[in-house]
Parts: C-alpha cells; structure tokens; sequence
C-alpha cells in the first residue's frame, strides 16, 4: 500500500524522543506519534510523510501499555503543557535520562558512559514558582489548547501551580466578568485585557501579582487594586500596559501598584550557603525554586572553586549561579541581555554584601570581544539555542581551565560540547536534572576541561 497523507495504520510505539513524541515503525519507516506512551498499540492518520520516516495524529488508543497511568488533571488533553502526566513519574526521570544520553552519543558522538544519573525532583507536583494565564474575547482566562493562537480554555485547576495561584487566576476571571472588560483581540486590535502572570517566592511565600493590558482607558484600576490588596500574601500587584503599533518596536510599561517592587526569594543550596533575591517583573529567575537549589549545587560542585578564579558567568539571568559562587572566587563577572535582570544581579549583589561580583548589560557573542577579564572558569546556562559555534569558540579563545555548561536542551548541548571537543576541551560528564516533572523538558550540567 503506497503511503499517502491521510493514511491510517497500526503502529506500536518502542520509545519516546526529545520533544515528547513517540517512536515506532511501519514497514520499516520509522513513524512520530504525539499523545503516546512506550508500549501503546494505536491507530494513527499520517500528516507528514519523508524519505525515511513520517509523523501521525493519534486516531484511537487499540491497546494501552503497561506504562500507560490515569493523568491527575482535568484538563489533560486539552491543556499542552504538562503532557506526561499518562507516565508515572519513575518512568519519565528514566525517558529524560535516555534522551540525554541518546543526544550525547548521536549528536555529541561522545560516550554515553558521560552521562549520570539523573537528578529526580523531590515534588513532582506545584513546584511552578510563575504562571502567565490569557484573556480571550469570549471571557474566559487561562491556557491555550495546544495549536490555538486566540482562545484559551476556562484553567480550573492545575497541579503544577500552587493552589494561591489557581485561587487568583479565578477572581480574576469573576472581576472580569463582573466588569464586563473586554479582552484584546490581536486582529481588531481592540479591548483591553492581555494576560495575568503570577510569581510566587516558594521558600518566602511573596507573591507578586502583574495585570498586563493593551494601551487604553483602564477605568476599574482602583477595583482591581481592591481586589488584591488587603491579601497578605499578595506583596507585590503591578499593571504592566502593552503599546503595540504595526511597523513599530512593541514596548511596555510598568506600574507599581501596591506593595514592592521585587519579589524576594531564598535560596538554600547543599553546601550551606543561603542567599536572598530579589526578582524585578520581567527577570528571569528558574521556574521550579527547590530543583534550582539542586542545580546550582552541582553547578557550584563541579565549578571545584578554591578561592583564587575569576569566574566569568555568561547569560547570568538575575545573578543567582554567579553569586554563589563569589565566597569561593576572587572575582565574578556575569554577561546579561535582559535590562531588567541585570539590574536585579546588581541589587542582589548588594542585598547579599557580594563585593567581588560585577554584572554586564548586552549579548553574550558581543559582549566577549571586549571583555579584558581572563577568567579560570566559565560558566555557562544559555537559551534553547544553545551557545553556537561562534561563542564557543569565543569561550574557548580564553584559555580557561574549565566550562560548566547548564543546558535545557539535549541536541544543542551534545552540538557545544562536539564544537568544545574539536578545540581542546574535552567532557568530563553530564548529569541530567529533571525541572520539569509531568513535561519533556529536561535541564543538564556539563563539565569540560582543557587538554
């Protein structure tokens, strides 16, 4: 039978692949299922078809896997975030791991044998320190299903956000409606609500409150403040106003509306050590707190500091790697796009009597041919993009005797580290760390040193 698009067959899933789709085959063609577990028989309809392999939509479930469970929410389904909340939570920490492994040997072409066991999280449920929720125009607030751009469904629930957090994504709906606000249309380019996003300080128990809206007459401003403000958990409540104008750069605002203006959070790493930040609106800061002390323990680990290293921490975010590390360095110098970030890495130097820490605003890749600092060590935690040939070798020219790298992404990590290889830096191990329990995403730190 000639495959065509459209297709339906029969296919049994052997494994699942970084991106969380699974892996089967079909007359020798391997095929790409989303919504499937290994060790599911199902009926599949073919949307894309390649020389060597297709991908399929789920059509029906013939015959579950043993590893099949039932999910925790709701929602699951329609939500496309937490989507492997059909596998317990034993079984993702070993898939994670796998994937991590695979992308070594595959793409690295490095041994596997780098790869360590994987980091699980202690609680695999409402660890989510942030949350950003969406108005529609039929009034209804929460996530997109996954493949929709303008209607959300109705968020009720969620067991990776606090209870606090579903508890104010709900008033806010009623205010809503209440009011009769009417949500921003991206193709009318009318109304007025956005998004509401929520961060929460997990070891402070601070929250902090954003109301993000298009330009235009808020009149229940003061409601809106009400509605908050005598909750003492709410610390922080900001109206942050979108202006947008085709052919323009889109550019926002922000208000203080009641309380602080940073939210503080602690953390507390293995070692002992314990610092403070303080998080601005919009910097960036590691969605799940308690795993990010995990992490940055073994970061701070394999850093093997003893003092007498300058250490130069590239995509610092808000300071946090960077600073603690400086009891243990003779100096630190982060390297920052985010305006906002790093202007938080400099309060928390500050906030935490840190004198050996100096914070750069601009691109990492722009940033490096200026800098006259000779670091010792480098560390690294760049987007999903990962770091590229051009800033590894960058990395590389400094002659420092070792690169952490902190990596979301598997492929492009495995990529850097075969760049590293080809230029004298050779990989000591990776160790996966799993901060996103019920989804596919996966953290990694690696270790490289020179010669």
């Amino acid at each position: 039978m000639k495959l065509k698009k459209g297709t339906e067959i029969v296919v049994k899933i052997d494994s699942l692949v970084y991106g969380g789709r699974g892996i089967g085959s079909h007359e020798g063609m391997k095929v790409f299922v989303e919504d499937v577990v290994p060790g599911d028989t199902v009926k599949a309809s073919l949307s894309r078809i390649k020389n060597n392999y297709a991908e399929a939509k789920l059509v029906e479930l013939i015959e579950k896997s043993p590893q099949r469970i039932e999910p925790k929410c709701k929602h699951f389904g329609v939500c496309g975030g937490c989507k492997w909340q059909f596998l317990s939570y034993e079984d993702q920490c070993k898939v994670k791991e796998d994937q991590v492994r695979d992308a070594i040997v595959k793409i690295g072409h490095l041994d596997g044998a780098l790869v360590q066991p994987i980091i699980p999280n202690e609680t695999p449920w409402f660890y989510r320190n942030k949350m950003e929720v969406s108005f529609d125009t039929q009034n209804r607030l929460g996530l997109y299903p996954k493949g929709f751009h303008y209607e959300v469904f109705d968020m009720e629930e969620c067991f990776l956000q606090s209870e606090l957090m579903v508890e104010i994504v709900g008033k806010m709906r009623e205010f809503q409606k209440k009011y009769k606000i009417p949500a921003y249309d991206s193709e009318t380019h009318e109304g007025l609500l956005r998004n509401l996003i929520i961060r929460e300080g997990k070891n402070t128990g601070e929250c902090m409150v954003i109301l993000v809206t298009s330009t235009g007459i808020f009149d229940h401003k003061n409601e809106f403040i009400t509605l908050f403000k005598d909750d003492p958990r709410i610390t922080s409540l900001y109206w942050t106003t979108v202006y947008q104008v085709p052919g323009q750069p889109t550019h926002t605002e922000e208000a203080l509306l009641h309380g602080k203006p940073a939210l503080t959070e602690i953390l507390h790493l293995e070692n002992g050590q314990k610092l403070e930040f303080d998080i601005l609106p919009k910097a960036f800061f590691q969605t799940n707190t308690k795993q990010a002390e995990k992490l940055y323990s073994k970061v701070i680990e394999l850093a093997g500091l003893t003092g007498d290293e300058t250490v130069l921490d590239l995509y610092c975010g808000t300071g946090t790697i960077g600073l603690f590390c400086a009891h243990k360095a003779k100096e630190i110098v982060g390297i920052e796009e985010n305006e906002q970030a790093v202007e938080s890495a400099r309060g928390n130097a500050t906030k935490n009597g840190i004198t050996n820490a100096t914070f750069y605003l601009g691109r990492v890749e722009h940033r490096l041919s200026d800098l006259q600092h000779k670091p010792d060590v480098v560390i690294v935690d760049p987007p999903r993009i990962g770091l590229g040939e051009e800033v590894v070798n960058a990395v590389a020219a400094f002659g420092a005797k070792k690169v952490v790298y902190v990596s979301c992404n598997p492929s492009t990590l495995a990529r850097d580290l075969a760049y590293f290889a080809g230029l004298g830096y050779f990989c000591e191990s990776v160790t996966p760390v799993d901060m996103f329990p019920q989804t596919h995403h996966v953290e990694s730190v690696a270790v490289v040193v020179r010669g």
